[in-house]
């Protein structure tokens, strides 16, 4: 893979994280990668984006903070939420308001 295509790639990861900003959820779970199990973390919440970071928060209370260049994201097949990966961590946030695609 040549150097610009990693760097387009992860301009596009960050891109679609920004375009994450002030949108709601309404659960956000961490899933095992070994069993796929999910475990609620929290339910009606947020992201938002500030600093170069990702932030979920729920009921108050900051359930994920991250640099946006450490994570991975990639949204569902079904466009109902998205993946983040960080390191050997997943987590999923599914949102309010159905896909990326939706004009507020």
């Amino acid at each position: 893979m040549s150097f610009f295509k990693k760097r387009k790639e992860a301009d596009e990861n960050i891109a679609l994280l920004r375009r994450l900003d002030k949108r709601g959820i309404t659960s956000f779970v961490q899933r095992d990668p070994k069993t796929y199990r999910e475990t609620i973390i929290g339910r009606a919440g947020a992201f938002s984006v500030a600093d170069d970071e990702l932030i979920i928060s729920c009921g108050n209370q900051i359930l994920f903070r991250h640099p946006l260049k450490e994570i991975k994201a990639g949204e569902l097949m079904n466009l109902s939420g998205i993946c983040l990966n960080v390191g050997d961590e997943r987590y999923i946030a599914y949102y309010t308001d159905g896909s990326l695609g939706k004009k507020k």
